[in-house]
């Protein structure tokens, strides 16, 4: 019989891939895990039971969570319902109920967010962007959002689009400004959903204020159909009366009439030339092209010479059949945006159902204000990706450059270097061909962006290559890509108290969590697996701490908790943890009072118990003096009504009060949160370190009350969760240096482990308990001191894949520093 030592350092790599058992050549093999369930992974190597959960709120129904951050001193969590939204506290408070919200159940995990200063806004492509406002510390409101109007109430400074084929054709029955103006197309396009709705003609626009067909409706027209041309629009030419004349994407056709005003005369140094009086006026056009047409001068002038002339302010204006018309981009009949993001003081939407690859971007520091204008830098920007293909773009994350990812690839929006975006200056790059799912928003977690891939498996970081200066889309799950199922919600934690690492979470659709723990600079990561008595449906980070969004059955009924993972399990190990302390106001035992007087004894008789006195328990009478401990209670066959015992003589009047100071029996755990029918357990805290009391586990009863082993003052109630550590199969590399052979499915067995721990108080290793302490029976001892140093296990039986379970059966904190297995072989 040989011996082999394997001496695992760390567990950076987290769980690892059912189909990694046997990969013993990969770095990750030999600090991985088979599982690693509700842990947490230390930078520095170690594997501890991951924090609890305090129970902060009753959600009342289903909830998609997102962090609003207004200050360091100001944060909130919003939890997204159905048709609704709750704004609490960081400490659970409910703050404030905004209705009519037009977001439901069905696409809560479809929607996507962006906040500056103390505004947030809500966008998903089947309603208005919503804009949530905060107004106090504790008041917000909400509201659509509305482009900015010009002062005189003829523009909408709003993103307009051309959807119809470029062939049809607008006829409006009037270029004069005003109402019940009959608006004609040349095909059928229109529906009845328009009404309301806002077009474009030359420039102009026209409301629809009512339906009639497919190709006719009627409209209010904001303004006369004019366009004014640039400077100097008209080409003469020597001895003919023919005008060319330079109109952008016009629309027209041959033989449309048109009014010209504003032209100059165009004479030569002599006064010789076209006349403006012959110039203006009403004239029949011949289409050159798209961006020009000609007409005759009237009363046969002529041209002395061919010049460019006209003006600065030549006006056209007609209402002729053109092309040049569009029709608001955001509506009930083009859809909304599925993206948003602040990027250099510009607001940037994208994603439009109808233009799902078109962004749209204001006017610097002007959010509401999409006017494209003259095309200067600070104006609206509105482009649409250039590709073989459309993409529909889904997300929108400002980081150095705007990150856009779509269904099919992701993008970047690039600038000259040291520049900000200007319609002038402005390009989208294709960087990858992967594509992303609209649910599970995107995040920013330490240095790239992580993103779930479009089958809802593939974790993805898109991250700037600087050796290639180009962005790469690279697998971050690949090692572990069991663990992430139907990904529907993500968030990231930057910092915690008291600790160093960095988070970001994954919500399956299973109600599990996949966390990533990550430096890439050291090079340091991995994954593992959160999960609880209930199903996870969302999570969101304020500044260091993460809270959660739980669907529980208790007692039948399901409920929808708010949870607020706590920074170690030092603070609190159990979860929907709840901290009842006795005080004047909280008696579990209800108002219990003396019957009858005592004179100089021990026992005396007492009623008035809701819940029954137990041996060990403590009290005051009156609330005052000295306490005493219970010796023993006995029923005295009457309602409420006991004999009790306690360890010195007394003297008491009748009906004097009995304050408990220490309890075994806990009471109120049927209402927030609902605890009935569940195992709980009762703890009270502790730094790293130092003690930790620990009062044993109690069913809770159909009237919410608990009884524990040991009485206490205050205790922390929660349930417990089940941590599951399996190491990967003990293998190792034998035979000389030129020869050395794996012992894979050798017979062999695991002869000891030693564990290397620290500040560890419960733990069970192939379920033999690993003991730490001289406690005869933790389930009945406070003060339970932590223990940090090595212990040895020995085990039985050979195997041909050996590996160690790691598991508790008391809710109480650990740490594994280091795991030196010896193998038989």
């Amino acid at each position: 019989m040989a011996i082999h030592r394997i001496n695992q350092t760390s567990f950076h790599s987290g769980e690892l891939d059912p189909q990694l058992i046997s990969r013993n050549d990969l770095r990750a093999y030999g600090r991985g895990l088979q599982k690693a369930r509700n842990v947490m992974l230390r930078n520095q190597g170690a594997i501890e039971r991951r924090p609890g959960t305090f129970f902060r709120a009753d959600l009342g129904g289903h909830s998609r969570l997102e962090s609003f951050i207004f200050s360091g001193t100001q944060e909130y969590i919003f939890a997204f319902q159905n048709t609704a939204l709750k704004i609490y506290s960081t400490s659970g408070t409910l703050l404030q109920t905004i209705t009519s919200c037009p977001w439901a159940t069905s696409n809560l995990f479809e929607l996507n967010f962006t906040q500056q200063g103390d505004t947030m806004i809500v966008v998903h492509e089947s309603f208005v962007p919503q804009i949530i406002t905060r107004t106090g510390a504790t008041t917000f409101t909400k509201s659509n959002f509305a482009f900015t109007e010009s002062v005189n109430g003829k523009q909408i400074y709003q993103p307009y689009f051309k959807f119809a084929p470029e062939t049809v054709t607008l006829d409006a029955s009037s270029a004069t400004a005003g109402t019940g103006i009959t608006v004609t197309s040349s095909a059928s396009y229109f529906t009845s959903d328009y009404v309301g709705t806002t077009l474009k003609i030359y420039g102009t626009e026209a409301t629809v204020t009512a339906y009639t067909s497919g190709t006719e409706v009627t409209v209010t027209l904001k303004d006369d159909l004019e366009v004014e041309l640039d400077e100097d629009p008209f080409a003469t030419q020597q001895g003919s009366g023919v005008v060319k004349v330079t109109h952008v994407q016009h629309g027209l056709s041959t033989g449309a009439s048109i009014v010209i005003s504003g032209s100059e005369d165009i004479f030569d140094v002599d006064g010789n030339g076209l006349a403006s009086v012959n110039l203006n006026g009403t004239f029949t056009i011949t289409v050159v092209d798209d961006n020009h047409y000609t007409y005759t001068a009237s009363s046969g002038d002529t041209a002395l010479e061919s010049v460019d002339a006209g003006g600065v302010r030549v006006v056209i204006k007609t209402h002729a059949p053109t092309r040049d018309w569009q029709e608001q981009v955001f509506s009930d009949i083009n859809g909304y945006p599925k993206a948003v993001a602040f990027f250099q003081q510009r607001l940037i939407f994208a994603g439009v159902t109808n233009l799902p690859d078109g962004l749209q971007a204001s006017k610097v520091s002007e959010f509401y204000n999409f006017d494209t204008g003259e095309g200067n830098d600070n104006e609206s920007i509105q482009i649409q990706i250039a590709s073989n293909e459309i993409n529909e773009i889904r997300h929108l994350i400002s980081g150095k450059v705007l990150e856009i990812l779509t269904n099919t690839s992701e993008f970047y929006l690039k600038a000259s270097i040291g520049k900000p975006i200007t319609p002038a200056d402005i390009e989208v790059v294709r960087q990858s061909t992967y594509g992303a799912q609209q649910k599970a928003m995107p995040r920013q977690y330490d240095g790239a962006t992580i993103y779930i891939q479009n089958n809802g498996r593939t974790v993805r970081e898109y991250v700037f290559n600087s050796a290639t200066e180009e962005f790469a889309s690279a697998p971050i799950a690949m090692m572990s890509g069991h663990l992430v199922t139907g990904a529907t919600d993500a968030a990231h934690l930057d910092s915690m108290s008291d600790r160093d690492e960095q988070l970001y979470f994954i919500v399956n659709s299973d109600g599990t969590i996949a966390v990533y723990s990550s430096q890439r600079l050291q090079e340091v990561s991995g994954w593992f697996q959160w999960n609880t008595t209930g199903t996870i449906e969302s999570i969101a980070c304020t500044t260091g701490i993460a809270y959660m969004s739980v669907k529980r059955t208790i007692n039948s009924a399901d409920v929808y908790y708010l949870e607020q993972v706590a920074s170690t399990a030092f603070d609190i190990p159990t979860d929907m943890t709840a901290t009842k302390t006795l005080s004047a106001s909280y008696q579990p035992h209800g108002t219990p009072l003396t019957h009858g007087t005592t004179s100089s004894s021990s026992g005396f008789i007492a009623d008035g118990f809701t819940n029954a006195p137990q041996q060990g328990e403590a009290f005051q009478f009156a609330g005052t003096g000295t306490e005493y401990t219970i010796q023993s209670a006995t029923a005295t066959g009457n309602s409420g009504e006991y004999h009790i015992v306690i360890s010195a003589s007394i003297t008491t009047s009748n009906n004097v009060e009995l304050r408990f100071t220490k309890s075994k029996t806990w009471s109120g755990l049927n209402s927030t949160p609902d605890m009935r029918g569940l195992e709980v357990h009762a703890t009270s805290g502790s730094t790293e370190g130092g003690n930790i009391n620990y009062y044993g586990s109690a069913t809770v009863t159909s009237g919410g009350v608990g009884v524990f082993d040991s009485p206490a003052s205050a205790v922390d109630i929660g349930t417990n969760y089940t941590v599951e550590i399996n190491t990967m199969p003990a293998d190792g590399a034998i035979g000389a240096s030129t020869t050395k052979s794996p012992l894979t499915a050798h017979p062999r067995k695991i002869a000891k482990a030693i564990l290397n721990l620290s500040n560890s108080y419960t733990l069970q290793v192939n379920n033999l308990d690993v003991p730490m302490n001289d406690i005869a029976d933790i389930t009945t001892s406070a003060g339970i001191p932590a223990f940090t140093g090595t212990k040895s296990v020995h085990f039985l039986g050979y195997n041909n894949n050996p590996f160690m379970e790691i598991s508790q059966n008391i809710p109480l904190p650990f740490r594994v520093l280091t795991i030196t297995t010896e193998i038989y072989y």
